[in-house]
């Protein structure tokens, strides 16, 4: 990936990308993705975004989902505690700098979130004061002193005179670039004019210079031709950054890719082309926000399969330095082994020189000798070549040991092991010479014992890193991953599914959704459904033909309906009744209410077949454009011809299963227009029942049942 962080040109571009989207919304929550990454979600009218801002890096919507922390940071529970449930008042850039406002709340009540964007970045909260609240860094300002910090001022409201460019400035710009002979003229100008690479090498490329020239060789003079047509194309990026105006109502994004190619690697993100961008292949966006969106989610999913890879091969490696470890120490015993078995080997090899030591150093010390008197006079007779004293090499007298230097005798030996060097072999003095020679085949047999355990144990040890390396790479699998939020339809706030017809079928999961059903989303044409029993949810069959709600429809409705009731957990057979809309009121009799949830059934009630209290599960899904001819004509109306309309435009098309937003009801629309001024008098010949709550009536009047 090429571009990182966002210039001025983006800031711009994107705070009237988000001004659109977040002016009166508000602020549901604060998570933190990591110590430098927050997401806010808000709410408008429905419709939820979430918004991720990185500390000096960028800021963007976003309609994928990234895994939180499990715990809430300090600072992020801050954010909450000022941000949470306020709407969002203004969002704007700080003059032309790469700094974003944010305002929630009005009066003494509101609160200013500024995420800065340039260097090593910021996020600091505000009180209506501008004194600092809370914020992720502190720092102070090598140039003014002015410092960063809990309860100082920050100045939110002195923000720098947007930039104009004039040609005293740009002469003075190209003077102190040309005085460093290693500086480019694309890096100077950058530095000096704060435009950012990008903008910069928009304006040479356009001017016809050379970018990667030195500036020291570039000849630019004040009434120069080059320098009139560089004037004047800082002029035209001056007019590119003053359109972008923050009342927009949509900035187009583009992507840069590195090549010509469609599939070559993303490079560069911006809300215009620029001149560098010639030749390459370009990706389109109707919003700039969603062009920075696509752009930081592949940079993010190509970083996280980076430490995917690198988790896997650090669980890998686990198991194979148990393997390595295993074999080292098995190496390491064997060797031991054949250490003590040569050393007793060569003890019995020497039998009477390793006894005639023994006893020369015990008759040494029964005298009385001093210890470094008897080193002394070893070493003397080894001079002399008396050798016993030859033979050894030190003494132990802490331990009551000796070590001796021991060979096998040249007729016992090759050629190869003549002129290998002679062993020391450590010789206890309480005992004699094949006592100490059956010591060590006592531990050489013991070190033999402990290497067979060691490799019977190395297989168990192996399996045992294999399993945690593969529950590690399993863990890796579940966590890295970003996946796209899936848009919520607006039924999904109730209790409902599909029939095998196509026709939507929704429950409330409390009275105020039955409520809300009722008054809000059953139309004209749609049924109302409930069971026969007290403590059943209210059922509603969203009709969207011209044509009579099928009866297999209205039987799995009025299934749903009966096991949705007080009859499950009583395991008792009922039945279920359908009404049309102008059936069902919330008017209640003259002194009588009605609950929440709880309307008034007037006139005849339809009732159903009782049906066994069977309830399963089923997968709803959206079908793919590509596959959308392989469904044509699915889910039918039962019993009709193959002319007749399919159900299936439930969704507003035949062949599209799981779109479902066709169906949402006009807001505007009054259900109870057409039992308005429908009275008691009137509806007492075909009966009156209440539904959803208690009996009003407190005797339990039943509609009348007529065929």
């Amino acid at each position: 990936m090429g571009k990182s962080r966002m210039t001025v040109l983006d800031v711009k571009a994107e705070v009237a990308s988000l001004r659109n989207q977040l002016l009166g919304a508000r602020v549901a929550n604060v998570y933190d993705l990591d110590a430098k990454t927050y997401l806010l979600k808000c709410a408008k009218a429905g419709e939820k975004t979430m918004v991720l801002i990185e500390s000096g890096i960028r800021i963007h919507s976003t309609d994928f989902i990234r895994d939180k922390s499990n715990m809430p940071s300090g600072f992020s529970l801050k954010l909450r505690k000022h941000i949470r449930t306020k709407r969002v008042e203004e969002v704007r850039q700080v003059g032309d700098d790469r700094v974003v406002a944010f305002t929630f709340g009005v009066g003494e009540e509101a609160v200013h979130l500024v995420l800065e964007l340039f260097a090593g970045g910021n996020i600091i909260l505000l009180n209506h004061e501008h004194i600092i609240l809370v914020l992720l860094r502190m720092h102070t300002d090598d140039a003014t002193g002015a410092r960063t910090a809990v309860r100082e001022e920050y100045p939110l409201n002195k923000a720098p005179d947007p930039r104009r460019i004039t040609s005293d400035v740009l002469l003075g710009a190209v003077e102190r670039s040309a005085a460093n002979p290693k500086t480019s003229l694309k890096d100077g100008l950058s530095k000096e004019l704060d435009y950012g690479p990008a903008l910069v090498e928009h304006a040479l490329l356009t001017a016809g210079l050379d970018v990667k020239r030195k500036a020291a060789e570039v000849e630019l003079k004040a009434d120069g031709a080059d320098m009139a047509k560089l004037l004047k194309a800082f002029e035209v990026v001056d007019s590119m950054i003053d359109g972008l105006s923050t009342e927009a109502q949509l900035v187009p994004g583009v992507i840069v890719r590195k090549g010509a190619d469609e599939d070559s690697l993303y490079d560069d993100f911006g809300p215009l082309v620029l001149k560098q961008h010639e030749g390459k292949f370009l990706d389109h966006f109707d919003s700039f926000d969603k062009a920075m969106d696509a752009y930081f989610t592949l940079a993010e999913d190509k970083k996280m399969e980076q430490q995917k890879a690198q988790q896997q091969k650090a669980a890998i490696g686990k198991v194979e330095r148990v393997r390595l470890a295993h074999e080292a120490s098995v190496a390491a015993l064997d060797a031991e082994k054949e250490t003590q078995f040569h050393k007793a080997m060569l003890i019995e090899a020497n039998l009477a020189d390793v006894d005639n030591s023994i006893l020369v150093i015990n008759s040494m010390l029964s005298q009385g000798m001093d210890w470094n008197a008897l080193k002394k006079m070893i070493k003397e007779e080894s001079r002399k070549g008396n050798p016993i004293a030859q033979l050894i090499h030190s003494l132990k007298l802490d331990t009551n040991q000796i070590t001796l230097q021991l060979t096998f005798g040249l007729d016992e030996m090759d050629e190869e092991m003549q002129t290998a060097p002679v062993t020391a072999v450590d010789v206890d003095l309480g005992v004699n010479a094949y006592t100490n020679s059956q010591s060590y085949y006592q531990t050489k047999k013991k070190v033999a014992a402990k290497m067979e355990k060691t490799m019977q144990n190395q297989g168990k040890a192996l399996k045992g890193a294999e399993r945690k390396a593969k529950a590690e790479l399993k863990n890796v699998e579940v966590k890295s991953a970003i996946q796209q939020v899936r848009k919520q339809h607006w039924f999904e706030k109730f209790i409902y599914f599909v029939s095998s017809e196509n026709f939507l079928i929704l429950a409330g999961r409390d009275a105020q959704q039955n409520e809300m059903l009722v008054k809000k989303h059953m139309d004209k044409g749609d049924i109302y459904l409930h069971a026969d029993i007290h403590g059943a949810a209210t059922h509603i069959v969203k009709n969207h033909t011209k044509d009579p709600v099928p009866p297999l429809t209205l039987a799995q409705a009025g299934l749903a309906c009966v096991c949705r009731s007080a009859a499950w957990d009583a395991k008792m057979v009922t039945s279920a009744y359908w009404v049309h809309p102008e059936q069902v009121s919330k008017s209640a009799p003259t002194g009588e209410y009605l609950s929440t949830g709880s309307f008034m059934i007037r006139g005849r009630k339809n009732f159903l077949p009782p049906n066994s209290l069977v309830m399963g599960f089923g997968l709803l899904f959206k079908l793919d454009e590509s596959c959308l001819a392989n469904h044509v004509g699915e889910r039918k109306i039962r019993g009709m011809g193959e002319t007749d309309t399919d159900a299936g435009s439930v969704m507003g098309r035949d062949d599209e299963i799981a779109d479902l937003e066709d169906f949402e009801p006009d807001p505007d629309s009054d259900s109870n227009d057409d039992i308005e001024g429908t009275g008691v008098e009137e509806a007492a010949g075909e009966g009156v029942d209440v539904v959803g709550g208690r009996d009003i009536t407190g005797q339990g009047v039943e509609g009348k049942e007529e065929g």
